[in-house]
């Protein structure tokens, strides 16, 4: 009878401790690198962080860079399904735009350091709906930094988990 009451003690325990899984893919969106850039890692690193500090379950598809809208899709499908088969229950695409310097800037022209907003695509993996399309504007303030980018990371954690 001891045995039967722990055992069904620890299963209400553990259904207890259950907590959501979210597959982040975070894409720099320029043309201007052939190589992932520090910043983009950094904002990788900081929404790992900061989704296990609020208690979810995460997991990520590899950066990458992106050249134009039809990646951006084909990543995206790419990452869904990744979070699908490893039953995730929130897919997010992290699209980031860095500032050109200058109007006639060529490839070379793009700052790595100034990362101008992100485009966040959330979607419910088990409806494979999407739940928002949002954007996240840089700080201003912090220009050029990797506090900067950290204050980005924030708010685009602050937005993702608003939506959900």
């Amino acid at each position: 009878m001891k045995k039967l009451v722990a055992f069904i003690s620890i299963l209400m325990l553990a259904t207890a401790c259950f907590a959501r899984q979210i597959s982040v893919q975070v894409v720099q969106h320029n043309d201007a690198w052939n190589s992932v850039g520090e910043h983009s890692l950094i904002v990788e690193d900081e929404l790992m962080n900061g989704f296990f500090d609020y208690g979810y379950i995460v997991t990520n598809s590899e950066t990458t860079v992106s050249a134009s809208e039809e990646d951006d899709e084909e990543l995206l499908n790419s990452g869904f399904v990744e979070a699908y088969d490893g039953f995730s229950d929130v897919f997010v695409q992290v699209k980031l735009y860095f500032k050109k310097i200058g109007e006639n800037a060529s490839k070379s022209g793009m700052d790595p350091s100034k990362l101008d907003h992100a485009e966040l695509v959330i979607m419910d993996v088990k409806t494979r709906k999407k739940i928002q399309v949002t954007e996240v504007k840089g700080s201003t303030k912090l220009p050029g930094t990797d506090e900067n980018v950290k204050t980005v990371s924030k708010s685009i954690i602050t937005a993702i988990r608003k939506a959900l």
